[in-house]
C-alpha cells in the first residue's frame, strides 16, 4: 500500500513538473470531476504531452488508455507502467482485454482516461469518437466528464506543418486552457459525448481574449 501511494504521488508530481514547466494552464470546470472515481475522462487529442497536462491538473490520479505501440518503447514504458497505464491495440482479442482492464479500472473507483478519437489530429479539428467508450462503461454507473484541451494545435507540439517534432517554440510556455464538463450519463453514445467535447471547445475558443 506504501508503496502505491509512493509511486502516484511520484507520477504526479512528474506530471506537474512537465506540464507546467512547457504550458500555461487554465483550468475551467474542475469542480466537474468527482474528488473520488469512479470517472470516465473523455478528451480530444492533439498532442503527445496530452496526457501529462490532464494529469497535471486534477487531485486523484488518472489512469490513461495508450496505443500499445507507445506503451512498449523502451525509453517511456517503464513510466508508463509506474502510472499504470492501459495498453490498447487494434485486434480484437487485445481490443476487448483493453475494455475489460477499463472497466476493472472503474469498477475498483479509479478515474480513467481515454482519448476517444483514437489517434492525435492531424488538422487541429476533432475527429469522430470510436465507440469502444460505450464498451467501458455499459451497465456501470460511471459518470462520462468532458474534456477539451484549447490551445495546444498552435504549440510546438501538435502536428501543424505536418510534423510532430523538429519545430521551434513561438513562446515559452504556451498558453493552454483545460475545459472539464457536466457529467453526463454512462448510457450516452460517443457522438453524443463528442458533441459535449465540442462545446467545450466553442466555449473555449469564446473565452480565448480573457487569457492573460
Amino acid at each position: 500500500m506504501i508503496a502505491l501511494k509512493v509511486s502516484d504521488l511520484l507520477v504526479g508530481l512528474t506530471l506537474r513538473v512537465v506540464a507546467r514547466a512547457l504550458f500555461r494552464i487554465r483550468v475551467l470546470g474542475k469542480e466537474h470531476v468527482p474528488a473520488r472515481g469512479p470517472a470516465l475522462l473523455v478528451s480530444n487529442h492533439l498532442t503527445h504531452l496530452d496526457g501529462f497536462l490532464i494529469g497535471s491538473c486534477i487531485g486523484p490520479v488518472v489512469r490513461f488508455l495508450v496505443w500499445k505501440p507507445y506503451y512498449d518503447r523502451k525509453p517511456i514504458t517503464w513510466g508508463l507502467r509506474l502510472a499504470k497505464a492501459i495498453p490498447v491495440s487494434t485486434g480484437p482479442h487485445s481490443a476487448a482485454q483493453s475494455i475489460g482492464q477499463a472497466r476493472d479500472a472503474l469498477e475498483r473507483g479509479q478515474v480513467l482516461c481515454i482519448f476517444a478519437e483514437g489517434s492525435i489530429s492531424r488538422t487541429g479539428n476533432l475527429l469522430p469518437f470510436k465507440r469502444g467508450l460505450e464498451a467501458i462503461v455499459r451497465d456501470l454507473e460511471v459518470p462520462i466528464i468532458p474534456v477539451h484541451l484549447d490551445g495546444l494545435w498552435e504549440s510546438a507540439f501538435s502536428y501543424a506543418g505536418g510534423r510532430f517534432f523538429g519545430k521551434r517554440p513561438r513562446r515559452l510556455r504556451h498558453p493552454v486552457a483545460i475545459s472539464f464538463g457536466a457529467p453526463i450519463p454512462a448510457s450516452s453514445r460517443a457522438h453524443e459525448v463528442r458533441e459535449a467535447v465540442e462545446r467545450l471547445a466553442t466555449k473555449a475558443v469564446a473565452t480565448r481574449n480573457n487569457f492573460d
